[in-house]
Formats: structure tokens, sequence, C-alpha cells
């Protein structure tokens, strides 16, 4: 007993037990992920192409063209829920069972909007290297009157809330909701894997309504100095739209769900989890880009031709001046009125065609361009060549962009028609090799978030949500009753039959 006694006390020595700890935990996570999460920050902006209003430089916009592309390759559309017995020995309770639970997965993939959330993680993991979901249980409840006399059960047929006198709580519906999470709304500590981690947090944004509502006892004690948009983004105090910064945390290490908030002295809720699953956690383990097996910091993949994508910028910028450059603009000597400068000028304004000029000094213009006209044209020749070979050195780093990345001309649609078709097909099985694991991995989170709404459903749901969404009958217990009585009957009669038989049989050798 004192040895468990003293390893207890080593438990609770290691994790942190109060407020102001657990926020200095993960203030230190935060500066730890802060590099990453300004990268991201970088990718943000070029992506959106934030800045051409801010500057008359050309890009090349290859960045947003390859995730774009990407989009539908990884991702296609929602998962399809499975459930079956591992072993098919026919029993029908198993069959049942599995088709009871694959039906109510399968309505709420479909019901609250999955699809959205695995978008937005898609998008993440193509931009970031890494999308986070996570699962949340909302029971729906409608308000009954209780009759006096009655019994709440007989009344509403589900649970009620015994402790409210006249009006009750009923159960009307059920649903498990998979939401995205931001990308700096997920912290954990420094970890080489993700199974090590010993807590994960959840950053939220709370008005003053949401505050007081969820937490009653404990108003007007945290600061309201943040829209949510941005943590630091120091908005003024107590203004309508401020909203406070709570962290909810999910202790693996001792098994609890503790709730802090900055600014905040006191822990504001301490519990056992409220959801259980077999990891602990109520998020998968996130869809991860690049990782090394030391670190849960991704890399981006634009990190690995973030060079190529700079100089074709540069390039794009290049061509863009010269082509300002490339003009048609001539020289000719100026004279006086009817010598041919104003009819010249005249002649090459916009919009002049199919119109003729006339000349007063005939001979004099004439003999001033020696049969011509007298003006000498700027040589563009040098400029267009420039062009020409800036374009092919930036279409030589835009295959090399296709090279690292793994995306082919047949994934773009672009293909050259004298290609042969083994050309073709070797193109689309590169393409499909290197897309292989980015495909898998979305695959991967979808699948985990199923089967952690399948444990949500087994877990929380009443057995009468579940028939109501799934249309499939369960058998009563008068019909249970009934079918034990018959397998009894049958029983009897198998064991007369056979003690009649044994009794014939003994006859017989007497």
């Amino acid at each position: 007993m004192a040895e468990n006694a003293a390893k207890a006390d080593d438990k609770e020595a290691a994790t942190p037990q109060d407020a102001a700890t657990w926020l200095s935990e993960i203030e230190a996570a935060q500066r730890d992920m802060q590099p990453y999460f300004q990268r991201c920050d970088r990718i943000r902006k070029l992506y959106r192409y934030e800045n051409n209003r801010s500057t008359q430089k050309r890009r090349y916009q290859i960045f947003w063209a390859n995730v774009e592309t990407m989009k539908p390759t990884v991702y296609a559309k929602v998962p399809k829920a499975v459930v079956e017995s591992r072993f098919r020995t026919g029993d029908p309770v198993a069959r049942i069972a599995s088709t009871l639970l694959e039906r109510t997965i399968q309505f709420q993939l479909d019901l609250n909007d999955y699809d959205r959330t695995f978008k937005q993680m898609r998008d993440d993991y193509l931009l970031y290297a890494r999308g986070v979901p996570r699962l949340r249980y909302e029971p729906e409840f409608d308000e009954a009157k209780v009759e006096e006399g009655l019994d709440d059960a007989a009344v509403t047929g589900r649970e009620v809330d015994s402790e409210a006198p006249d009006t009750n709580q009923v159960l009307k519906f059920e649903n498990v909701h998979c939401d995205y999470v931001q990308l700096e709304d997920l912290i954990h500590p420094k970890a080489r894997t993700w199974e090590e981690l010993p807590w994960l947090a959840f950053r939220a944004f709370l008005t003053k309504e949401e505050w007081n509502k969820r937490f009653p006892d404990y108003k007007g004690t945290v600061p309201f100095d943040t829209s949510g948009l941005d943590a630091n983004d120091g908005k003024s105090k107590d203004s309508a739209i401020d909203k406070a910064t709570v962290y909810e945390i999910w202790d693996k290490t001792n098994q609890r769900v503790l709730w802090v908030a900055k600014g905040c002295a006191e822990i504001l809720e301490d519990s056992a989890p409220y959801l259980k699953f077999t990891g602990f956690f109520p998020s998968p383990r996130p869809a991860y880009g690049t990782l090394t097996n030391d670190s849960l910091e991704p890399i981006p993949d634009i990190a690995y031709y973030q060079d190529q994508v700079d100089e074709i910028n540069e390039l794009t910028a290049r061509i863009g001046s010269l082509t300002d450059a490339l003009k048609l603009v001539g020289f000719y000597p100026s004279g006086p009125q009817g010598e041919g400068s104003p009819e010249v000028e005249k002649a090459m304004r916009p919009g002049f065609e199919n119109k003729m000029i006339a000349v007063k000094s005939w001979a004099a213009f004439a003999e001033g361009g020696k049969g011509g006209a007298p003006i000498i044209w700027l040589p563009v020749d040098h400029v267009a060549k420039i062009i020409s070979e800036c374009v092919q050195l930036r279409k030589q780093l835009i295959d090399d962009v296709f090279q690292v990345t793994g995306i082919s001309d047949i994934m773009r649609g672009d293909t050259d028609p004298d290609e042969t078709m083994g050309a073709q097909k070797l193109k689309s099985q590169y393409s499909s090799s290197r897309t292989k694991d980015r495909r898998n991995e979305i695959s991967r989170v979808a699948r985990d978030v199923v089967r952690m709404v399948g444990e949500l459903v087994s877990e929380q749901f009443q057995i009468s949500t579940m028939m109501e969404i799934a249309s499939v009958p369960l058998p009563s217990k008068q019909d249970v009753m009934m079918a034990a009585q018959q397998a009894q009957l049958q029983y009897q009669q198998a064991m007369l039959q056979y003690r009649q038989v044994q009794a014939q049989a003994q006859q017989a050798g007497q």
C-alpha cells in the first residue's frame, strides 16, 4: 500500500496541478511551436496572395495551382461506414448489432456535414502539413411537463432530470459532431511521437454570455481581451466583441480533463473524461505531412521547392518589365507644318486606321525618308529575344517544381498530343505512386474518425435513438420471453424423445 501511495505521489508531482502551472506549460508549448506557426503564416499569405494590392510586382501563382491540383487527388468524398463481425459466424445478434451501429454512424456522417470538416482538414494538410479534426458529443433536450402522480419514465419513455420539480429535460436526439481545429488551437508539448504526448490542449474563445453560461461561478474573473481572430490582437477590454481565452486540457497521464482560462488563477473544472476513447484524446492522430521520427513539428511541402518558387516569381517579374518595354517606338525629324511632322503623329494615334492623310510638302517628306517615311524605329528584337529566353528558363524551373512535388502532366490536364500512350500511362503511374502516401494519410484520419464515432455511439447513445435512426426493429422483452419459452419447450420435447429412444433400446437388448 505504501509503495502504491508513493507511486501515486510521484505521478501527481510529474503533472501540473494548478492553473498557473498549466498556463505556463501551455505558453512554453506555444513558444516551441512559434517558428512553425510563423512559417505557416507566410505560407497562408502566399496562398491567399495578400500582397497583390500593396505591390505591383508580378508573380506566378504556381503554389496555389499545385494545392488546387492536389485537393481532389487526396480527398474526394465522405467515407462510408462499414461495421461487421470480425469472424463471420452467422450470429444473428452480431448481425443486427452491426447493422444498427453502421446505419447510425453513416447517418451522423451525412447529417452533421463531416465533408466540410474533412475538406478543411485536407486544406491544412496540403498547406501546413497538419490537419486536425476532433469529435464532440451533443445531446438535444426537450422541456416536458410531467403530470402529478405519474412516473416520469412512464410519461416520456426516456431518461429525465429528476431534480427539476415541474419541468424535466427529456432526451430528444443525440449527435456526434466532427469539428475542425484551427492550426494554433491545438497545443501540445514537445514529443517524438503522438503516442508519447502526456497532454493535449484545445484553445477556445468565449464571449461574456458564453462564459457566464459555461462557468457561472467565475463571472468577472477573466479578462475579455481578444476577438478570437488573433490571441494577441490587443483589443480594448470590455468590448462587445471581445472574448476570453479558455483551454480545454486532456491530461493523459492522470486521465483527467481540465479547463483553465487565461488570467484566471483557479482551475475552472477538473473531472474524469466525459467522453471515452481508446486513445484517450478526443482527436485522432492528425494528418501529418513530412515528419521525422524525433519530432511532431511537420515540414510543409513548399519548404522543399521554395527556392524554385522564388526564382520563378523573379523571372515572372522580369518578363513583365521587359514586356512593358516591348512597344512600338519611332523617331522622325521635326519640321514645319505641311512637311509631315503633324501627319506622322496623327497616323500613330490609337484607333486611327483605314484613313488617308494629306501631306502638303510631299517632295520634302519623301526626300527626308529617302523614298519612304522619315522614321527610325526603336529596335525591339533584342528585348523579344531576352523575353523568349526568360520564358524558357521559367518553364524549366516549373518542370523542376513538378519533379519535386510529383505533379505530372496527367494530373494538370496538360498533355502533349504527340506523346505515345505508353508515355502517358507512365506519367499516370508516376503521379499515382507519388501521391499515394498523401491519399493514405487522409484516408487513415477519416478511418480513425469513423471508428471514434462508433465508440461514441456505442458508449453514449440510447438504444431508442439508434433504433429511430437505423429503422432496425429490435425484439421487445415479451418477444424475448416468448422465444425463450419456445426454446425451452423444444428442449423438453427433444429430451422426452431421447429418453423414449433410450428406453426402447434397453427393452430390445433384454
